[in-house]
């Protein structure tokens, strides 16, 4: 069993760091005693344990660094590195990564990045196996850090960025095909007849669409932000997200932030397809109901109760006076 385990301590979220100590209260108990916290303020996360091996390197590392800047205590027998902050060598030798990026330091370890941002405020958030782990808690949770593969998982996420697209192209179309939403006073006076509307409503952004949508109905609060950040990462992804810094798919880290990416984007996609459904299904109802001639044949369509209670939830319709 190691003797000593780095910890992640958070205090006040801008004196955030790691640590190396025995357990948590030693800790809590460097950063208290360095930067004038009650130790009950802090918090010590585990993180890893750290192979015997490195306590005799940070000694000596220590010990070469007290001849220059303490050489009174140099020759001391008893002179040990550890309990203390984990110098970026140790993380290095730990598996940890480095990068600045949008003006944030950031470092990646076990699937976890530690981010601080321009500010000096550190946050954490999980990418990779861990972060769909923890969005799919009935997955079997990935432990197995110390003994990773290097798996090249390009391949996959290609695989999983064509679902996405699929997954977009079908939800823009049922959309784009949702007339309901022009009962708004300003999309009427824009068109003369229907083959106008739908002309022009097809040829929407799907940011258009949205905001048409909002200038006749009130829409449910939750329901607004899951459509704005589907919009954003949809965005997102067919603006060329793998040739961007932070999702650059040739890097190891990008693929695990493109792939937590992903999980979100897919995971989000069927609750909005749903909602999509559903305008759709009720604007083929009201043409079937109120814009076919009699002698027209109804636009063939499977009502669903489900999917109309759906709509009438997240839309109310705005008083038109």
């Amino acid at each position: 069993m190691a003797k000593w385990k780095l910890y992640w301590v958070e205090s006040d979220g801008y004196e955030d760091c790691f640590v190396v100590a025995k357990n948590s209260r030693s800790a809590r108990s460097v950063e208290a005693n360095m930067n004038g916290f009650d130790i009950s303020d802090a918090t010590a996360i585990r993180v890893m344990d750290i192979p015997d091996i490195f306590e005799e390197k940070a000694d000596k590392k220590f010990r070469d660094w007290s001849k220059i800047h303490a050489p009174q205590q140099a020759n001391n027998p008893d002179l040990h590195e550890w309990p203390w902050y984990a110098d970026k060598w140790l993380l290095e030798e730990l598996g940890a990564q480095f990068r600045v990026i949008d003006n944030e330091e950031q470092i990646l370890l076990r699937d976890i990045v530690y981010a601080k941002k321009p500010t000096g405020e550190w946050y954490t958030y999980s990418i990779g196996a861990r972060a769909i782990y923890e969005r799919n808690k009935d997955l079997p949770q990935y432990d197995n850090y110390d003994n990773e593969p290097r798996i090249d998982i390009s391949k996959q996420l290609y695989t999983a960025m064509g679902l996405a697209l699929t997954q977009c192209h079908e939800i823009e179309f049922l959309f784009s095909n949702s007339f309901v939403f022009a009962v708004s006073e300003k999309q009427k006076k824009k068109y003369k007849t229907f083959n106008d509307f739908f002309k022009g409503w097809e040829k929407k952004t799907l940011g258009g669409l949205f905001s048409a949508m909002q200038e006749a109905f009130d829409i449910d609060p939750e329901v607004k932000m899951a459509l704005d950040l589907f919009l954003d990462m949809r965005n997102t992804l067919v603006h060329g997200i793998t040739t961007t810094e932070r999702y650059d798919i040739n890097t190891d880290w990008g693929q695990k932030e493109l792939l937590a990416f992903l999980d979100l984007f897919l995971s989000l996609c069927d609750p909005i397809k749903d909602i999509a459904t559903s305008c759709f299904e009720v604007s083929i109802e009201i043409a079937n109901t109120y814009l076919l001639k009699e002698s027209d044949e109804n636009i063939p369509i499977k009502s669903s109760n489900e999917l109309l209670s759906l709509f009438i939830n997240c839309f109310k319709l705005k008083s038109m006076n």
